[in-house]
C-alpha cells in the first residue's frame, strides 16, 4: 500500500488545493478513489478469493464503528473494499512515522493510538468520536495486533468507548483466514478469505464499555 501511495505522490497537491479550498466533501472522494483502486489491487496481488456476506445488514444513510478481529496484513485493504462505504481506521502509533501514507491517512480522517500512553489513547479516541460525529464511518481492531492465525487475541473494551461516546451503531466484523495469504517469509499465498458484516448493535442501548465489547466479540466469533 505504502508503494502505492508513494506512486500517487503528485496527488497530495491536489489534496492540498482541496483543503485550501474547504472542499472537504470532495477531497474524501478523491482520496476514496484512489485508495479503493489500490486496496483492490492488493487483494488481487495476494490472491485472496473473498466469500462476502452481510453487507445488506450496514445501514447506508449513517456513519457506523467497524468492529473487526485482526488476522493479518490484509484486513484493512479486505475491509476497506468490501464494504459498502468507506472508513477511516484507527491504527498504532508506528504507522505515524511511515512517510507519506502517514500524511494520507491523517488527510483520509485516520487517527493513530498509543495504548501505552493514557493521553494520547485519549485523545486519539476523542478524535473518533468527533470524526463520527461529523458523519464519517470508522474501523477499529480492538485487539491491537494481528492474531496470525486463528485464534483472535485479546480484546481491549476500551475502544468500544468511540461507540458510546458518540452515539452510532457497532458493525462487528469477522475476517475468516486472512493469515493465510502472506506466509512466514512473506511470499503470497492464495488462500479463501471470509468476510461477514453482522447485524448493527445499537450502541445507546449500553452504558457499560465491558458489556457492549461481549456482545460485539460474541458476533464476531460467532462466524469465526
Amino acid at each position: 500500500m505504502w508503494g502505492y501511495i508513494l506512486s500517487k505522490a503528485n496527488k497530495s497537491i491536489t489534496i492540498n488545493k482541496l483543503n485550501k479550498a474547504g472542499k472537504n466533501k470532495e477531497k474524501l472522494e478523491f482520496m476514496d478513489k484512489i485508495i479503493l483502486k489500490c486496496t483492490r489491487n492488493l487483494i488481487k496481488i495476494s490472491g485472496a478469493d473473498l466469500i462476502i456476506t452481510g453487507t445488506e445488514n450496514i445501514p447506508l444513510d449513517e456513519p457506523v464503528l467497524y468492529v473487526s478481529n485482526h488476522q493479518g496484513n490484509m484486513d484493512i485493504p479486505i475491509l476497506y473494499s468490501t464494504a459498502p462505504q468507506t472508513m477511516a481506521f484507527v491504527a498504532k502509533k508506528e504507522m505515524e512515522k511511515i512517510p507519506l501514507l502517514s500524511y494520507w491517512m491523517k488527510e483520509r480522517g485516520c487517527v493513530f493510538i498509543n495504548r501505552e500512553n493514557a493521553r494520547s489513547s485519549l485523545k486519539a479516541i476523542n478524535q473518533a468520536i468527533e470524526g463520527l460525529k461529523s458523519g464519517h464511518s470508522i474501523a477499529v481492531f480492538p485487539e491491537g495486533t494481528r492474531s496470525k492465525g486463528p485464534k483472535m487475541g485479546e480484546f481491549k473494551s476500551g475502544s468500544l468507548r468511540i461507540a458510546i461516546k458518540s452515539g452510532v451503531k457497532v458493525i462487528p466484523v469477522t475476517i475468516k483466514d486472512s493469515y493465510k495469504l502472506i506466509g512466514k517469509k512473506g511470499k503470497n499465498t492464495p488462500a479463501k478469505v471470509s468476510i461477514h458484516y453482522s447485524d448493527p448493535i445499537d450502541s445507546r442501548n449500553f452504558n457499560d464499555t465491558n458489556e457492549l465489547a461481549t456482545t460485539v466479540l460474541t458476533q464476531i466469533k460467532k462466524h469465526l
